[in-house]
């Protein structure tokens, strides 16, 4: 499985056998031919002492240099005699503890001895990507090979950590990642709900969180366990746990519990070498962590939308690997409901890294209709920066043929179908929500200073706002018309206290449904750009105003269900989606003249010169009794009005 490898001690032991014939043959080359030193005066005379100084000091120094390499030697076979007896000890202790965790009675048991080599449950720092990230690469990548078992460690972010997060996230630990440890440490978590997962109304937590989580950079992935002892998690069961027959004595270590996506992997990975049947043969681990990724998504999300495609991606580098994954929509928007693991990441939350202090979005792929495009793109412009390669990338649509000869080393696998070995759609502790992976560290905090008591009306307020933002920053278009209808009359019942009828519901999922026919011909197909050369930022501006229509919807459509704090989670989400966007400009606030400051001008007598009337001056418009300024969402013309004529100084 990923990141694990098989040893036998026994090999290890016949290794350093070798390093010790390799030392005694170096000590015997070495040795300096004395005898024939001895009776080089004899041989030579006097006349040749400067040569026998110099012969003399030359099989010295080789002498001390063969010394030293055969210690190199005996050194290193030391070291595999003790990794030897560290693996077998590993063994004895792992079968001890579980013995220990079967013997449910408490008896029969024998005596559990600590392994120095069982991981710590202590906390890490990154990420950035937990990569990841962009975000928060392991050894060299050209290194990689199908079945290639490195180390899937976190991939160091050197340009930076996460956009917006700390240096430390409550996500991320020490330990291996793909395991959850359920031990007597378990049930002190934060909570679900600031972990990234779903909370009912009264389930909120009591403060901002200490870090944002998710918007790491991009972290390893998920190897479910190596050599040196079964891994812990990513950290105890936040859901909490009872202490038991088994876990409730102090001395004993968290056991090491697979967790879902996991335990997916290592059966995808067993299915691989079925049709051999041979264990343990070479398959391509990153291929299969992101086909297994992109299946589970596949069979989370909704099927049914128009044109919506999924792909991820696998990266390693100095540091480790990263999974990143993105849509084809929006800068890779996220459903509702779809809980990811907490190693995976976006590559859109990572503009500030790539920009290099620019200002500008440094992520110019948004429209493009091939999502595995997308992460190639991201690939180079990442690799840059973290020294990381792509290594796999998988997708639900189509993979270009000029990607494949761009990238011929990637393992790459097309047209991938759902897979329902882990369900994605119900909250795991190894799993995220979508405001916790690509959502912003202020939302974090502003998610958990709303009460309960204020969810609804705060939900209620976001998707007003986003309504009145959007029809003010743009106009609708025929394609925007329906839905801003709908959403409106909503809204407006809703503020009102009245009931809004399952028909209306209804109508702006229909509605929403041809917002997403109507994206398709915008979508840019890039497939005969080169690869880093892709700028699409201008002509996606159309797509952009649809995609933002679809959010504000989705901010009503979420007021159809019950309030709860993953509710808000969900609509603050959406809200990031159009006000966070790098393109979005909301129109400057209407500027009217208030009653009290309206300037009533004298009628002109008959004396006064008049001005002469222009044939394209505009019509006079009279101020209204009530000067609240034009409607919400109204755009305000230029003022055009004639000039004053009438003598004022």
């Amino acid at each position: 499985m990923s990141g694990s490898m098989e040893v036998d001690p026994a090999v290890l032991l016949d290794l350093a056998l070798q390093h010790d014939r390799v030392a005694e043959d170096t000590l015997e080359w070495a040795k300096p031919p004395t005898d024939w030193l001895r009776e080089f005066p004899n041989t030579y005379g006097h006349i040749a002492d400067p040569v026998l100084g110099a012969l003399q000091d030359y099989y010295q120094a080789r002498q001390n240099a063969g010394i030293a390499l055969a210690k190199e030697h005996r050194d290193t076979a030391a070291k595999l005699r003790a990794a030897a007896a560290a693996f077998e000890r590993s063994d004895e202790d792992g079968a001890a503890n579980i013995r220990r965790y079967d013997d449910t009675n408490g008896s029969g048991a024998a005596p559990y001895q600590q392994s120095p080599s069982l991981p710590g449950s202590g906390t890490q720092a990154p990420t950035g990507p937990q990569v990841g990230a962009p975000g928060s690469g392991p050894a060299d990548a050209g290194a990689h090979t199908p079945g290639d078992t490195g180390a899937d460690t976190p991939m160091g972010v050197a340009p930076g950590t996460a956009p917006g997060t700390s240096s430390a996230t409550p996500d991320s630990t020490g330990t291996a990642p793909g395991t959850a440890p359920v031990g007597a440490g378990a049930g002190t978590g934060t909570g679900p709900s600031a972990a990234g997962g779903p909370a009912g109304p009264g389930g909120g937590p009591s403060g901002p969180p200490s870090g944002p989580l998710g918007t790491t950079p991009p972290s390893g992935v998920v190897p479910p366990g190596g050599p040196a002892g079964p891994p812990s998690g990513f950290g105890p069961d936040e859901r909490g746990q009872g202490p038991n027959g088994t876990t409730a004595a102090g001395d004993l270590p968290p056991v090491p519990v697979p967790t879902p996506f996991a335990a997916a992997v290592a059966k995808a990975k067993d299915a691989e070498a079925e049709p051999a049947y041979v264990v343990g043969d070479a398959v391509d681990n990153d291929l299969l962590i992101a086909r297994t990724l992109l299946g589970a998504v596949l069979a989370a999300v909704d099927s049914s939308v128009l044109g919506l495609h999924w792909a991820v991606a696998v990266l390693r580098g100095p540091a480790g690997a990263g999974v990143f994954i993105t849509s084809n929509e929006g800068r890779g928007w996220f459903p509702a409901g779809l809980y990811l693991p907490r190693e995976v990441s976006s590559p859109w939350i990572w503009d500030e890294v790539l920009a290099d202090g620019s200002g500008d979005p440094a992520s110019p792929w948004e429209g493009v209709s091939d999502p595995a495009r997308v992460l190639a793109e991201f690939g180079l412009a990442w690799g840059r920066k973290a020294g990381a390669e792509l290594t796999a990338l998988v997708s639900s649509g189509s993979i270009d043929h000029g990607l494949r000869q761009r990238f011929p080393s990637v393992a790459m696998q097309d047209l991938v179908g759902p897979s329902y070995d882990v369900d994605l759609r119900v909250f795991t502790p190894d799993t995220a929500d979508r405001l916790a992976l690509a959502g912003s560290g202020e939302a974090l905090e502003h998610v958990a200073a709303v009460p309960d008591a204020q969810i609804r009306a705060r939900c209620e307020e976001l998707a007003t706002e986003a309504h009145r933002l959007v029809a003010g920053s743009a106009p609708g278009g025929p394609d925007a018309a329906q839905s801003r209808g709908i959403r409106d009359r909503i809204l407006s019942a809703l503020g009102s206290g009245r009931p809004i009828p399952a028909s209306w519901w209804e109508e702006l999922r229909d509605a929403d449904d041809l917002l997403t026919a109507a994206m398709l011909p915008h979508r840019v197909d890039v497939g005969r750009v080169d690869v880093g050369e892709l700028r699409v930022d201008d002509e996606a501006a159309a797509l952009r105003a649809l995609v933002f229509e679809r959010r504000c919807n989705e901010l009503v459509l979420l007021l159809a269900g019950e309030a709860s704090r993953q509710q808000l989670r969900d609509a603050v989400y959406a809200h990031e989606q159009i006000v966070k966007h790098p393109r979005f400009v909301a129109a400057p606030a209407a500027v009217s003249t208030g009653v009290g400051e309206r300037v009533s001008r004298p009628a002109a007598s008959s004396g006064s010169v008049a001005a002469p009337v222009a044939p394209v001056a505009p019509p006079t418009v009279s101020v209204p009794p009530t000067a609240g300024g034009p409607p919400p969402g109204a755009v305000s013309a230029p003022d055009t009005s004639a000039p004053d004529v009438t003598g004022r100084p």
